[in-house]
């Protein structure tokens, strides 16, 4: 993904203007109804900004014998013939004139005529907001940014004073809509998740959560020793702080916060209907709506995170404990409860020279966040080469003396919530404890090189991962790519379903004793057959959104779920035991997440020109799988691949 925003980094106008452009408003998340050309069309009204440049079309409806063909096509490499032969005739049952398909097919093209996006809603409450399970792992992803050489608190406080800065430097640049439209070739990409990433929070609720959003918000949250801090933007007279105004009210903060607070925030991390249920009950209390408010209302939250001591590593490098910190917290005696996981973005900047974030997936993809990370990163990086001066914005907007004193946000709390908040402070430590994080950097080759053997970056690291995968297990596995959707409106991502029949064929040639010839042959198949799906699925011929939109249909309908959807090949497929995406940043960062299944892995990469850094995760609660393992499988694929690509 190419970086859209241009980086100003004349921040005193840019930062005043925010607030003089924008008028405020608020949004719950509600699907209304509104007239179009004489037809009923759903909109989702979260933002009043508006990105896109140009009109985007809507997501199609795939020809329903061209999925059915494709799929079937995916399921081969994964099924015996016994099996495979069951599954087709199903398959071609459902899509057969007599069969349930074409019914349920019209029905989902009449959604199509009616609706922006078919599929939006439906997705969005299906994988995130009616998503039960706790956020931590299996939803919310981390991202682990290079490490800073803080050398006191001092070097903290100031950092996190110019992060501060540059996110909301980056929230002007997208309330103005000063940002390069991305584009795919000449194809145009929904510009839109940029407008929700600051400013929006996840409310618990039952059946459903409930996303909030406001356009303006003049305050961010401060989590420092588990006490929760608001920090206005801007004084008293509206014009916003300066950096060593900033610098001050953190101090603050951390001379404030040298007893630990009453971890209200690790009640976020439970299972969704627990917090629900907890939710109610804690904002009843006294003034505790109010305060919840203020978090809801907050531009986003920085977590200032406790050193996490070298004897606690458990062997670990670095990126490794990084990506664990990022995802949960690292243990409960450190970071766990210093977070409040409901909001959209939470900066994470430790002691020990850790910055990265956690994000609540529920709004966007991972390419925007990376967007602001290496956003944020670089304007750091600005300051400090030009010597951290404030360009005379100290002299203009008052001295750090002057800054405004950050509010504690003290929860009341009865002897309900804190057991819930003991119960909350297991679970999380189960969790904790339950992920493996295996992070590295591949510094043997890079896109670079695997673009010179004429081949694409991500086909080669997709294919090598199932190298790893079937020389460690001896099988496939359903192997889940995040593919993006956003050359059309309001649209998420796609499945790439990447293991194919070329690509377990040249897992399995790799194992023998061919000719190098004839297993670049192999190689070469596998990768245009990766190609071939990915390039299927991201332009909207993919497999998973459409048989997810027929099965929708069904419930609606009230129609009895068709066998398609408790055939083994259905199962068996789409119980994803190795999910991958590829998350580029310009700066020295990754993006990591946890497997979706109790035993599989997740990876996570981002390529760059001279090496590829890589975040693998399984679950320690799986005795089949393990995560070093694989990584170092990984690593062995990938130059075995390249010497059998190298002429």
């Amino acid at each position: 993904m190419s970086k859209v925003l241009r980086v100003h980094l004349n921040t005193s106008m840019l930062f005043h203007n925010r607030y003089l452009s924008v008028q405020k408003t608020h949004h719950i998340f509600n699907m209304g109804l509104t007239k179009s050309g004489g037809q009923m069309i759903h909109t989702r009204r979260l933002t009043s900004i508006q990105l896109n440049q140009q009109e985007l079309p809507k997501q199609p409806v795939p020809d329903l014998h061209e999925t059915a063909h494709r799929y079937l096509r995916s399921l081969k490499p994964l099924l015996n013939n016994q099996e495979y032969s069951k599954t087709e005739k199903i398959v071609q049952d459902f899509i057969s004139e007599s069969g349930l398909g074409p019914k349920l097919q019209r029905k989902l093209q009449e959604r199509y005529e009616k609706t922006d996006s078919w599929m939006n809603e439906w997705f969005l409450n299906a994988a995130y907001l009616g998503y039960r399970d706790s956020v931590l792992l299996m939803s919310s992803p981390g991202t682990v940014g290079p490490p800073q050489d803080f050398k006191s608190p001092e070097d903290v406080q100031k950092f996190a004073a110019q992060l501060i800065i540059a996110v909301s430097t980056y929230d002007n640049l997208v309330k103005k809509g000063d940002m390069k439209q991305e584009m795919v070739g000449k194809t145009p990409l929904d510009m839109q998740p940029y407008a929700l990433i600051l400013g929006t929070h996840r409310i618990p609720g039952l059946p459903l959560d409930k996303q909030f959003h406001t356009d303006t918000s003049r305050h961010v949250i401060i989590l420092k020793n588990q006490n929760i801090f608001k920090l206005p933007l801007i004084d008293a007279s509206g014009v916003p702080l300066t950096e060593s105004q900033l610098t001050a009210a953190i101090k603050d903060i951390f001379d404030r916060s040298t007893s630990p607070g009453i971890p209200v925030g690790i009640l976020t991390g439970s299972p969704r209907d627990t917090w629900a249920q907890d939710f109610e009950v804690l904002r009843a209390i006294g003034d505790n709506s109010k305060l919840i408010k203020d978090i809801e209302e907050s531009l986003f939250i920085v977590c200032l995170d406790r050193e996490i001591p070298r004897e606690k590593f458990g062997g670990k490098n670095i990126s490794s404990v990084r990506a664990k910190q990022a995802l949960t917290g690292f243990s409960i005696d450190s970071n766990s409860g210093n977070r409040w996981h409901d909001k959209t973005l939470q900066f994470i900047v430790s002691e020990d020279g850790f910055v990265g974030t956690e994000y609540e997936h529920s709004p966007c993809e991972g390419g925007p966040i990376g967007v602001i990370q290496d956003f944020v990163l670089r304007y750091v990086d600005s300051r400090k080469s030009s010597g951290s001066k404030n360009s005379g914005q100290d002299e203009v907007s008052g001295s750090p003396r002057d800054f405004p004193k950050p509010e504690l946000l003290k929860f009341e709390i009865n002897q309900g919530i804190e057991r819930s908040i003991q119960e909350a402070t297991k679970f999380v430590d189960g969790m904790c404890s339950k992920i493996d994080m295996e992070c590295f950097t591949f510094n043997n080759f890079g896109s670079g090189e695997i673009k010179k053997l004429k081949m694409s970056p991500d086909s080669f690291i997709q294919t090598a991962m199932q190298v790893a995968f079937f020389r460690m297990h001896g099988k496939p596995p359903a192997h889940y790519e995040s593919g993006g959707l956003r050359r059309f409106r309001s649209t998420r991502t796609e499945a790439i379903r990447s293991t194919s029949v070329e690509s377990v064929a040249f897992a399995r040639i790799m194992m023998t004793g061919v000719s190098k010839g004839e297993k670049k042959e192999a190689l070469v198949r596998a990768i245009d057959a990766h190609k071939r799906i990915a390039g299927e699925a991201v332009t909207g011929a993919g497999v998973d959104r459409h048989l997810f939109g027929l099965k929708m249909i069904a419930k609606e309908e009230k129609i009895e779920l068709p066998a398609l959807y408790s055939d083994i090949g259905f199962t068996r497929s789409c119980h994803w035991n190795l999910t991958s995406s590829q998350v580029p940043f310009k700066t020295a960062s990754f993006m990591c997440y946890g497997p979706v299944v109790e035993d599989g892995y997740g990876c996570c990469y981002n390529p760059r020109p001279d090496e590829i850094f890589f975040a693998c995760s399984s679950f320690n609660s799986c005795k089949e799988t393990c995560t070093k393992k694989f990584a170092d499988m990984l690593r062995q694929a990938l130059c075995d691949m390249k010497n059998v690509a190298t002429d």
